[in-house]
């Protein structure tokens, strides 16, 4: 099909002035993700926001009856001034609103090309026990790992690492610390002693001990996890989030709650996101700054460059965008490039160097996590950034 009849095809489609020949000419390029450029005219009645809302409905109709499969909105965000075109990737599961420049497209090498298919990661992680030990937890069997003092390790049959019996820990006996790690392409739950649920993310480490004593519950956090903690208002439980260096950078005080803590180290800043309950989040490097008081939806943020520590922001966000990580989908909001790589490359396990200009380009949307990244390529290709694969390094390119 060419430009010129994929263009009065949609124009067309767009008008309900289509004929059944010509809405199943459509829907045949659709479904072949056919990635030809063509220009939208904005002439059209309608505001861009109504205009959008239309062609996603209709869309959405004509591949229903062949795609039952649930269909997540996806937009590489542009002036509708510009231009626009539509294409369905059918292949992760996810819409790609696209609007198109006027420029040609670059040749480059596509991301189906690949040898084989970078598969997503999954429950991946290992512990380091106080002795040095260290348990693969990904290939362990669904049992009692390890004994450490009067608490059982155990491996549960929904996959999750628990630590049992900690009330049985002798009061006057040594304090033993346990560390759990994600690699890249890696994530996993663990029950704390105290009762407490952690979720890491791809990347992350989590230091805690193997039973809670004195007058906090102290955990240190490298990477990002979603926490619910147990309620205990005599013992408050604290994330102190650490450096590459495990150097302590700020910290989170909890009474009884659920809130995420992103502190990667190669993030620019720190960030506290609350759902349920009330915490406390301090700057460990600016001891003269005030801590912020978060309520439910409010997000702080704070450098992670010392240099540049200060004062801490408070901003309302979309919850369940800040955790989609954990509900299996990577949720985009006004995203740049790199923003976008990085969480590729922990989840995928793929090294990211970038060739030529940066796109400029914000992309908003949800694709699921356990797409090939073949798959999230294919969206992200038609937009004006392109990828070459070599084993595991991307090269992202204009």
């Amino acid at each position: 099909m060419t430009p010129e009849r994929l263009q009065l095809l949609l124009e067309k489609y767009l008008s309900n002035s289509a004929t059944a020949e010509e809405e199943a000419e459509l829907t045949q390029w659709y479904h072949s993700t056919n990635e030809q450029p063509v220009e939208w005219p904005v002439a059209h009645e309608g505001e861009p926001d109504e205009i959008k809302t239309r062609m996603l409905g209709k869309l959405q109709a004509a591949i229903h009856a062949t795609a039952p499969a649930k269909l997540i909105p996806f937009y590489r965000k542009r002036s509708w001034q510009i231009a626009a075109s539509v294409l369905l990737v059918l292949g992760a599961g996810a819409w790609f609103m696209l609007n198109r420049p006027t420029a040609s497209t670059p040749t480059v090498v596509a991301a189906d090309t690949m040898a084989a298919p970078i598969l997503p990661g999954g429950n991946k992680a290992t512990l380091t026990l106080a002795d040095g030990r260290t348990i693969i937890l990904d290939t362990a069997g669904n049992t009692t790992l390890a004994q450490q003092g009067g608490t059982r390790i155990i491996k549960l049959g929904n996959g999750q690492l628990a630590y049992k019996d900690a009330s049985l820990q002798e009061a006057n006996g040594p304090v033993l610390f346990n560390t759990i790690r994600t690699p890249n392409g890696g994530q996993y739950e663990i029950i704390l002693p105290d009762g407490s649920h952690a979720w890491l993310n791809a990347a992350s480490i989590l230091r805690f001990p193997t039973v809670f004593t004195g007058a906090e519950r102290k955990v240190q956090l490298t990477g990002e996890a979603y926490f619910e903690v147990a309620k205990n208002a005599q013992m408050p439980f604290r994330v102190y989030t650490t450096d590459a260096q495990q150097q302590e950078q700020g910290m989170v005080e909890v009474l009884g709650t659920h809130f995420n803590v992103n502190a990667y180290p190669d993030d620019p800043i720190v960030k506290t996101t609350l759902l349920e309950g009330k915490v406390k989040v301090s700057n460990g490097q600016a001891a003269n700054r005030q801590p912020v008081i978060l309520r439910p939806g409010m997000q702080s943020i704070f450098s992670n460059d010392p240099q540049r520590g200060g004062d801490i922001q408070v901003q309302q966000v979309d919850t369940d965008e800040v955790v989609a990580w954990k509900n299996g989908l990577f949720n985009f909001n006004n995203a740049d490039i790199k923003t976008v790589m990085r969480q590729l490359a922990r989840w995928y396990d793929v090294e990211v160097v970038y060739e030529g200009p940066l796109s400029k380009e914000k992309f908003e949307g949800e694709i699921p996590r356990n797409s090939t990244l073949n798959e999230v390529f294919k969206i992200l290709e038609l937009s004006a950034v392109h990828f070459k694969v070599e084993g595991r390094k991307v090269t992202v390119m204009p």
